[in-house]
């Protein structure tokens, strides 16, 4: 089936002028449908990309003005994942209320407090804590692992998982013996 027409056009691509054989032609070859195609694709993709980063940009700004915050605004601001915030809530360590299974807000003070808290008593506690650990009250890693017959990665496993505070003294690594003895013994 060919065609009878000959229609003069102008090229998209290249704005040349050219015999077309058919109604819907638009480029007078392929290379200029092949280039016209690929300007349009990338400029769309550019639009895209400035479209996603117009709103990140204004949704920041507009969630620094709230005082409550859902969980996705609570994640951008912290600058970490939705799972996390969740994570958090769920552990009591972030104050939140839950208007329904879909709508949890956040309190702007709660997450100030999170952060002062945090960062006012993990390090005193810890390091008082470090302080009380001596070679009189303390079993070294050996001993546990000998008194229990345990060994060393599973007690590694356990002092890690039960976040229980350790101290380097010299070559051994000491952990209290009431903590020790609460795990092995009840």
């Amino acid at each position: 089936m060919s065609s009878n027409l000959s229609i003069k056009k102008i090229c998209e691509c290249c704005k040349n002028e050219f015999i077309a054989k058919t109604i819907k032609t638009r480029y007078c070859s392929h290379n200029c449908n092949r280039k016209h195609y690929k300007l349009v694709k990338k400029k769309g993709e550019i639009e895209i990309v400035e479209k996603a980063t117009k709103l990140n940009i204004t949704s920041i700004e507009e969630v620094n003005k709230k005082d409550f915050l859902t969980v996705s605004e609570t994640a951008l601001i912290l600058n970490m994942s939705k799972r996390t915030v969740y994570r958090l809530i769920q552990s009591k360590e972030l104050n939140s209320y839950n208007f329904s299974t879909r709508k949890t807000l956040i309190r702007r003070k709660d997450i100030d407090y999170y952060f002062e808290l945090n960062m006012n008593t993990s390090n005193l506690n810890q390091e008082q804590i470090k302080e009380n650990i001596t070679p009189d009250n303390a079993y070294n890693l050996n001993e546990i692992v000998e008194k229990y017959n345990i060994s060393s990665s599973a007690l590694y496993n356990i002092i890690n998982r039960l976040n229980i505070q350790k101290k380097s003294f010299g070559k051994h690594v000491l952990v209290k013996k009431e903590d020790i003895d609460k795990i092995f013994i009840s």
